[in-house]
């Protein structure tokens, strides 16, 4: 395997991998590229967790959380400082929710107010308000194309 790293400030950052054949050493180097980290706290302690764990990141009083599948954390960040960090899988879907659009399994009509979202292996749910549904199922719809 030919590894060239070149520097070139006139380029946006993206990074482009061709293979062959997609080996494990080259599928475990993806993984680590893509991964991405965000420092969240449960009981005073400090985690780095990986950003495709977290189905949505929602506001409770003054702080923000951070949901996974099992848990909940606290962040430092406030939601329009995540909108600017996270990738595009993300997505603001009321006031006070941001959602990863790839935990999504089903959202739940609803005529008379905000839609219920299920998310993939877990009991948790969020809610999308009519204002920012269209926004969210014109992403889904790019997602499943």
């Amino acid at each position: 395997m030919k590894i060239r790293i070149l520097e070139n400030p006139d380029l946006e950052e993206d990074i482009i991998i061709e293979y062959r054949e997609l080996t494990p050493e080259i599928e475990s180097m993806i993984q680590k590229l893509q991964s991405q980290e965000i420092l969240v706290e449960e009981r005073g302690n400090e985690h780095a967790i990986d950003l495709n764990r977290i189905l949505f990141f929602e506001t409770e009083v003054d702080n923000v959380y951070a949901h996974t599948q099992q848990k909940s954390y606290r962040t430092k960040y406030r939601l329009y400082e995540l909108e600017a960090l996270l990738p595009n899988n993300f997505m603001r879907i009321s006031k006070s929710t941001i959602v990863n659009t790839q935990h999504i399994a089903s959202i739940e009509r609803n005529l008379t107010s905000s839609r219920c979202i299920q998310f993939f292996d877990t009991h948790k749910v969020s809610y999308v308000s009519r204002m920012y549904f269209s926004l969210l199922k014109k992403k889904l719809d790019e997602r499943s194309l």
